[in-house]
């Protein structure tokens, strides 16, 4: 019969219990239990790493395709003139979450020209905007809290980090492909209507 044959390893992480052991076995095997323990606890930590990674990543991958599924640009966008006639309408997608905010229209190849995505903002504030990884120019039509347009910012470049201002407080900021606030005679003052 071995020595080994006589061990019974029980408890947290593991006492040995030897009758016919040396203390250098018992040393010898609890050096191997702290092993296997610091093994444990690392690859526990391995694990939540990379299932902390892998859900960040899902949401990261959310926020990317959100501009890009035109299923979300489900709500509408009007705004008409002094004389209530309609100047525009735009299906538009709204930016709801900081991620989506965050992200915008980045990375977009091309949008249609009767799209855009609309930034809401909880209160009323001066608004600062950039092209940080935008291909596309954009023209920013700046809301107030009364629904009008406040402000107008054209033909934004792309790829710029150069801050694009509301100068005065908004409540929204639509953006759209340059050029079309120009083409439809888009101007402060004018109402604007969001529909869900």
């Amino acid at each position: 019969m071995s020595m080994m044959s006589d061990l019974i390893l029980v408890g947290e992480p593991f006492v040995v219990e030897a009758s016919h052991a040396s203390e250098v076995t018992k040393l010898k095997i609890m050096q191997i239990a702290k092993k296997r323990f610091t093994f444990f606890i690392v690859g526990c930590v391995v694990i939540l790493f990379t299932v902390l990674q892998a859900s960040k990543n899902i949401g990261a991958s959310d926020v990317t395709r959100f501009n890009r599924d035109l299923k979300n640009y489900n709500a509408k966008l009007q705004i008409f003139d002094r004389d209530s006639k309609l100047v525009a309408s735009f299906k538009i997608a709204i930016a709801k979450s900081d991620d989506q905010k965050m992200y915008g229209l980045m990375n977009l190849d091309n949008l249609p020209k009767d799209h855009g995505m609309l930034f809401p903002f909880k209160e009323s504030q001066v608004i600062n905007m950039w092209m940080k990884d935008t291909k596309i120019p954009l023209d920013m039509i700046f809301i107030d809290d009364d629904d009008e347009i406040s402000i107008i910012k054209s033909d934004a470049k792309i790829n710029s980090l150069e801050l694009i201002s509301s100068e005065k407080e908004a409540k929204y900021v639509l953006e759209i492909n340059a050029g079309l606030a120009k083409e439809f005679g888009m101007e402060a003052r004018q109402k604007v209507q969001i529909l869900n």
